[in-house]
Parts: C-alpha cells; sequence; structure tokens
C-alpha cells in the first residue's frame, strides 16, 4: 500500500477503494451503503467480512461507530493500527500534530544530531514556515496535518474571534473540518523530515502557528486543497531551558559535544 493516493473527500476514497480491493485481500464486494458498516465484503480466503471507509482512521471514533459491526476499517490516513479495538488497513501513515496526553515524550530527553541540527535552525529563525521545508533536505512526498476535536471544532464561531487561528480559515474550509476533523499544515515533506517534526513536536520543543497566505507564497508553494492552511514551526521555551547546549554549539558553528569526544577518541 505505498502507492502515492490523496483524496479531498471520502466519496473519491470510497471510489478509488471499490476500484482497488486487492490491495487490502478482499475479493468482492456483496454490500455498499451509507449507514455502518459501509461495505459487506468477501476476502480473498472466502471469508465474509464488514467493513467501514474513512478517510481518517479515527474519524471511526468521532462519528461514534460501533465497534461491534465492524471486522475492520479501511482509510486514506490513519496513525495507529487501529481504533477502538478495530483492526486498520490504511494506504498512508497519517503524520499529526497531536499532542494527546498519553503522546507526549519528555522535552528533556536526548536529541538526536538530526533533531538536534533541525530545532536549532527552527529555533533561529524565530519560526520556519513548514513549506519551506519542501524545498530543502527534508524534501518529500509526505504530509501533515493537525488533528481537531470534535469539541473544538463545535466551538468554532460564525463570527470572527481576535487571537483565533479559526479566523484564518475560509467558510469552505470549516466545512470540511467540521466532516474530517482534521487542518492539512504540510505537504512535500519526507518520511524523516516528517519524524523528526513529530519527535520534536511530542517533546513539546516546538509549536505551530497559522501564517499568513502571501508568506507561503513567499515561500513558493500553494497547495490546492480545502483543508490547507499554511502554518511555521517556532521553538517553545522548554528548547533553551533543556538543550541550551546543543543550540549554541550550532550558533557558534562548532560540532556537539558528543561529537567533539569522539573526534578525541
Amino acid at each position: 500500500m505505498k502507492k502515492a493516493v490523496v483524496f479531498t473527500n471520502e466519496a473519491d476514497f470510497r471510489g478509488w477503494f471499490e476500484k482497488s480491493l486487492s490491495q487490502f485481500g478482499i475479493r468482492k464486494i456483496i454490500l455498499s451503503q451509507e449507514v455502518c458498516p459501509d461495505y459487506v465484503v468477501v476476502m480473498e480466503d472466502g471469508r465474509d467480512a464488514k467493513v467501514e471507509a474513512e478517510l481518517f482512521a479515527i474519524n471511526f471514533r468521532y462519528h461514534r461507530h460501533d465497534p461491534a459491526k465492524v471486522d475492520f476499517i479501511v482509510a486514506c490516513y490513519a496513525k495507529t493500527d487501529e481504533v477502538n479495538g478495530v483492526p486498520v488497513r490504511a494506504v498512508h501513515r497519517l503524520w499529526c500534530f497531536d499532542p494527546e496526553p498519553f503522546d507526549l515524550l519528555s522535552p528533556s530527553d536526548a536529541l538526536s544530531e538530526d533533531e538536534a541540527a533541525l530545532l536549532s535552525a527552527i529555533h533561529q529563525s524565530g519560526g520556519l514556515s513548514l513549506s519551506a521545508l519542501s524545498r530543502g533536505k527534508l524534501a518529500g512526498d509526505q504530509e501533515i496535518w493537525i488533528r481537531m476535536s470534535p469539541e473544538k471544532i463545535a466551538a468554532i464561531p460564525k463570527g470572527r474571534i481576535e487571537d483565533s487561528i479559526l479566523n484564518t480559515l475560509t467558510q469552505s474550509t470549516k466545512a470540511w473540518i467540521r466532516k474530517y476533523h482534521h487542518l492539512l499544515i504540510g505537504v512535500g515533506i519526507s518520511q524523516s523530515g516528517c519524524q523528526l517534526l513529530e519527535s520534536l513536536h511530542r517533546r513539546q520543543l516546538i509549536g505551530h502557528r497559522p501564517i499568513n497566505f502571501m508568506a507561503s507564497v513567499y515561500d513558493g508553494v500553494i497547495v490546492d486543497h480545502p483543508a490547507w492552511l499554511p502554518v511555521e514551526v517556532y521553538a517553545t521555551p522548554l528548547t533553551w531551558e533543556h538543550h541550551k547546549d546543543e543550540i549554541l554549539q550550532y550558533l557558534l558553528g562548532g560540532p556537539r559535544n558528543d561529537e567533539r569526544k569522539l573526534h578525541n577518541e
């Protein structure tokens, strides 16, 4: 399931899925409907199975589907191998800035060389556009999303609220996230780049904030997707508190302490 397949709505994903059954170990569809489960299928081994299709696997939970009605979930994006105990078969790994309590790491954990280099660049810049990363060493074919909980979506105002990320969203984008619960914030980034950013975000060493659309144009990236929100990542105060030495080493242009130790041995 490594084929690059990207969809902007669930109907398109379902259309592709129905033509790509073998990728999911399915022989044929017996029943297709709009209620859970979306499909009853015959697997390659002859078993019948009940299948729910989601653009994002986690939406199975947000849509409050009954796990007892489904044998597995097919999704375009998934962060985990199961949702509410139901196995997931996904086309793409979901890279998502989603700092849930169980997902956080200690900010004081040691940084890898690549993590330290990226964190130093973000710290020195004062804010680094995710769009800019698609043009450098971290360029690739992956996407990064922000997950929005149903509670946060329900709080989206009809009017304007000062200093709110929601003020940068168009009405069509708001309609999209009400249905799919995610915002697209980064495209054209490598898998290793996504792994680095995810690690730093889980340690609370970087945060993200929206930027002007023209700033993203300056970076040379315009994304034709209804959920796109250009953002930049920035270093949080925890970066300096826990990793000042690494930052200073890169500011001075010299190797890190562990590198110098290796050279001296």
